[in-house]
């Protein structure tokens, strides 16, 4: 039980620090820009599906495949499914995986 609080305490110290500015954390989640979830400084993140039916949804048809993911238009059914990726690195080196696509950027 000991054990338990000392690892929440732990937790809340490293999410209060970077709310506050100090120095960014090695643990988190969040929903914006998309839900992502970072663990000892690394962010994984996963954009949420659309589906879209109607009239709004659109009459012409249209398939898409890219790193980003995959779309699929037809006559009144628009569907998005985006692929995970992850961030690794450091704060000056880091390196954007998604599924077929590395991107690297370097910060000075």
């Amino acid at each position: 039980m000991k054990k338990l609080i000392l690892i929440i305490g732990v937790a809340l110290f490293a999410t209060t620090a970077s709310a506050n500015g100090k120095k960014p954390s090695a643990f988190g989640a969040s929903l914006k820009p998309s839900p992502n979830v970072t663990l000892f400084g690394q962010k994984i993140s996963w954009p949420i599906p659309s589906l879209c039916l109607g009239a709004k949804a659109g009459v012409t048809p249209d398939a898409s495949v890219s790193s980003d993911g995959v779309r699929l238009k037809i006559p009144y059914l628009s569907l998005e499914l985006p692929f995970p990726s992850l961030f690794l690195g450091t704060k000056t080196n880091k390196v954007h995986l998604k599924l077929g696509e590395i991107s690297r950027s370097k910060q000075e």
